[in-house]
């Protein structure tokens, strides 16, 4: 007897393009009971309160053919030119009412065969949101959607549109603007462009924060969320890593290393991904981009002439049998210091010998030297070493005050995990100089 992904992990599922790309055989024989698919506003309604009869049905065709129990979600995207007045699909709309009106009516007529209503696509990208950015702006379109949604399907969950690799300042920017309330859950997607790294890799940013584009960052969105009081979960709405040896054209790697993995990392990876998000309950879904290859689109459980990659049995796996793997995901764990000197509760008087070791297997980066919480000095590794060693003969350990002072060794590994060992070192006063007595005759 199997088990199912366990209570409290994330539930899988996929992606579809539309209606017209199901791929049902593969669906059914995945196993996945979310699937997730685009509706773009300007198919719908063409021109204004006309509503696309072909599209509708194409719609309920398809949610028909799906398996019995599937949870739909519909991303809806994209404005008409009619509304906006530009011929760039991707601006957002002029009116949020609008859009408003027209998600209240998919929800209208799709009842509870729909689970779920995505806002958007990647708002915080000037891709999907043409022009900059505009966390208010976006706010403005959920406070009109959220409402039309739900006064239509009040079961209905109503998703941020999911944001480009986890940008938590993009959800500070959305509750900045009084987005709060207006959401069941937030959006993200990890499918970046040319992601090579595992699930378990990271790199933190000068905040010490991890960067957006780490796999783990939604656990930065978690942070952020409940910064604002706000215990809503997290729906991984696109997940992948594409399969492909081709050089990246897109992003800071372009022109710098491949686009993709092979096909049997990516199936790794989807274990690993499945793993870490199981020891993170508030992220309820998470659905892989795309199920099947689709053009330039290589992340697929399928390639594009339908036969099947590895990654698509380690998904039926994962269906059946639930996450089985029991190693860490990731390594938080700092460097393990080591310090030949100066002993803990040394006293000293005069210059300070100091010695200190660093060692970790993800490389090391920095060793910071302080003084009750003063820099001495950093001792910067060159191409992140296994071991770095840092060596002074400190001279100013003779010019702070008398008594007890905590030294502190601080060290910094690749990923910037941090590890720290103080010591208590004592400054003595000089000994007193004793005069020697004139002998008397």
């Amino acid at each position: 007897m199997t088990a199912a992904p366990s209570a409290g992990a994330a539930e899988p599922g996929v992606a579809i393009p539309g209606p017209n790309a199901l791929h049902i055989a593969d669906i059914k024989a995945v196993g996945t009971h979310w699937v997730r698919m685009f509706v773009t506003w300007p198919d719908i309604e063409p021109a204004r309160g006309a509503y696309s009869a072909s599209w509708l049905t194409s719609y309920d065709q398809a949610l028909s053919q799906l398996p019995p129990g599937t949870n739909v979600i519909l991303d809806v995207v994209d404005s008409p030119q009619w509304e906006t007045g530009a011929a760039n699909e991707h601006s957002p709309p002029a009116n949020p009412q609008d859009y408003a009106h027209m998600i209240g009516m998919l929800a209208q007529h799709f009842g509870s065969r729909v689970a779920a209503y995505e806002i958007w696509n990647e708002e915080d990208a000037s891709a999907w949101w043409t022009g900059a950015p505009d966390p208010g702006a976006y706010v403005r379109l959920l406070k009109a959607a959220y409402p039309a949604v739900k006064a239509a399907e009040p079961s209905a969950t109503v998703v941020l549109g999911g944001l480009t690799g986890n940008d938590f300042q993009f959800v500070e920017g959305v509750y900045a603007a009084g987005g709060k309330g207006f959401f069941d859950a937030v959006g993200v997607h990890t499918d970046t462009a040319c992601n090579k790294l595992s699930p378990y890799d990271f790199l933190r940013g000068s905040d010490n924060r991890l960067i957006t584009d780490s796999f783990l960052a939604y656990r930065e969105v978690h942070s952020t969320m409940i910064a604002h009081g706000d215990d809503k979960p997290i729906w991984m709405t696109e997940m992948s890593w594409r399969t492909t040896s081709a050089t990246c054209n897109e992003g800071a790697w372009a022109g710098q290393t491949a686009a993709g993995v092979s096909e049997e990392t990516q199936a790794s990876y989807l274990r690993q991904a499945y793993h870490c998000l199981a020891q993170n309950p508030y992220v309820q879904v998470a659905l892989w981009f795309p199920i099947h290859d689709e053009g330039s689109t290589v992340s697929g459980l399928v390639r594009a002439d339908g036969s099947r990659k590895p990654s698509f049995t380690a998904m039926r796996d994962y269906v059946k049998n639930g996450d089985q793997l029991s190693e860490p995901c990731g390594n938080f764990t700092g460097p393990k210091i080591t310090v030949g000197s100066p002993f803990d509760h040394i006293k000293y008087r005069g210059p300070l010998p100091i010695h200190v070791l660093a060692k970790s297997s993800q490389g090391v980066f920095r060793i910071r030297l302080e003084v009750d919480g003063h820099l001495i000095r950093n001792y910067d590794g060159s191409n992140y070493p296994d071991t770095l060693s840092g060596v002074l003969h400190w001279q100013g350990a003779k010019h702070i005050s008398f008594g007890r002072h905590v030294l502190s060794f601080i060290a910094y590994d690749k990923e910037r995990n941090v590890s720290r060992l103080n010591l208590a070192v004592y400054h003595a006063r000089p000994k007193p100089k004793h005069r020697r007595r004139r002998a008397h005759h």
